[in-house]
């Protein structure tokens, strides 16, 4: 008895024939340039809708306090010390947390977005 294995890469899809039964079997390779690949998050779109509101477009604030732009930074520059403060919020102050709100990527994508409007700071090493 001999099997004869068929495979299409492209679609992920084995057919295996077997004393004349056919067997399909997907297989799906994460190599695979057909697969579809997961998109970055939309910062800015992330900002509009959670941030503009209070930190106003492009950061520009009417309250100093609340500004990303010319600015004494409280809690670090880097975007590390930023996505903190977008997880976690700050207590005694409107900022609330939001690592229940967003995916650990989006609140990466907007620390660097944050940071990204005062250009007084040094970009960052990737």
């Amino acid at each position: 008895m001999s099997s004869t294995v068929f495979r299409s890469v492209a679609a992920g899809l084995s057919v295996i024939v077997v004393a004349g039964a056919i067997t399909l079997r997907a297989s799906f390779h994460p190599t695979s340039p057909n697969l579809p690949q997961a998109k970055p998050p939309d910062a800015l779109a992330l900002y509009k809708l959670h941030c503009q509101m209070c930190h106003g477009a492009n950061g520009n604030a009417p309250m100093p306090e609340m500004a990303f732009v010319e600015r004494d930074w409280k809690h670090g520059t880097s975007s590390a010390d930023m996505a903190k403060i977008i997880t976690n919020g700050v207590a005694g102050t409107p900022m609330m947390p939001f690592k229940n709100k967003l995916k650990p990527e989006q609140i990466t994508a907007l620390a660097k977005l944050v940071r990204s409007f005062d250009k007084r700071l040094k970009p960052e090493k990737s």
